[in-house]
């Protein structure tokens, strides 16, 4: 495998990148935690309780976790250190090196199970999905699976483009002008909605970037002292989106997987995230746009 887990992580957090332990995939496609083979995201979401709010670059913590989880993945908190533009197939790369008119990346780019990561310095915004198909960022409030962690295929994450621990390349224009946010926050005034296909996209997208880029809880000696954003940030996208389901804009079967994996990855387990999004699916459905 080359660099241990727990080597990796340790350089991740001297270059000032707050890491965290991940679980693990296990053989079969299933995972460490307690879903197992019913996980959606296996080996990518946190073993800590806070999750993403925990990642830190104290590396005696650092490998108090590895001794606890040796074979943990390796979670990098993104927004601070760097963004990441994450890619899900050879045609999403190809579209963003098109778009840069560029033949490769000018900076770490990072093979995982079945596509990229592209590795930026931080642009001061949110996370976003659907940069161009098959293309999100993680940004200010995201977090990113880094090498040599496991995926579910069996294939470690790789750099194929190094990173020797140095500064990362600016986002180059061209994309930076899609990382920019922003779609419009849902209201629940009752005039008609014009277009509503295109709306009720937009509105899905929208209230999957406000759960990706949650405020933090604050931690003081292990005890969260203040508020949980991200689970009520999802309660809220739950509840505007099923008022559009309501309306006949939007369908459970799109809505509910997206959330969900929105939450996992700012370290919600998928069980909480289920009680939260039904709950305020359920609250929306009793009060439809009109």
């Amino acid at each position: 495998m080359g660099e241990s887990l727990l080597g990796a992580a340790l350089r991740y957090a001297e270059a000032g990148i707050p890491v965290m332990p991940l679980h693990t995939p296990v053989p079969g496609g299933g995972c460490s935690c307690r879903e197992r083979d019913g996980c959606g995201s296996p080996g990518k979401h946190p073993r800590l309780r806070h999750g993403l709010h925990e990642a830190s670059t104290d590396t005696r913590l650092i490998r108090s976790w590895w001794r606890r989880w040796p074979r943990a993945n390796i979670g990098l908190a993104t927004g601070t250190t760097l963004d990441v533009c994450d890619v899900d197939t050879n045609a999403g790369l190809r579209a963003v090196l098109d778009l840069l008119n560029v033949v490769r990346p000018s900076g770490p780019l990072v093979r995982t199970g079945l596509g990229y990561h592209l590795w930026f310095a931080p642009t001061g915004y949110g996370s976003r999905i659907g940069l161009l198909p098959g293309v999100d960022w993680r940004g200010r409030g995201g977090s990113a699976v880094a090498p040599p962690s496991l995926h579910a295929t069996g294939h470690r994450y790789l750099f194929t483009q190094p990173w020797d621990g140095g500064t990362l390349p600016q986002c180059p224009p061209q994309l930076a002008r899609l990382v920019v946010p922003p779609a419009p926050v849902l209201t629940v005034a009752a005039e008609p909605i014009a277009d509503l296909d295109r709306y009720a996209q937009a509105a899905l997208d929208g209230e999957v970037g406000r759960i990706l880029a949650a405020p933090r809880p604050a931690f003081r000696g292990g005890q969260r002292v203040t508020g949980g954003g991200r689970n009520n940030a999802l309660n809220r996208a739950a509840f505007r989106l099923g008022q559009l389901a309501a309306s006949g804009a939007l369908d459970e079967a799109v809505v509910w997987p997206r959330l969900t994996d929105a939450a996992v990855s700012v370290g919600l387990s998928q069980a909480e995230a289920r009680r939260t999004i039904a709950s305020g699916w359920r609250a929306g459905l009793r009060r439809p746009r009109r």
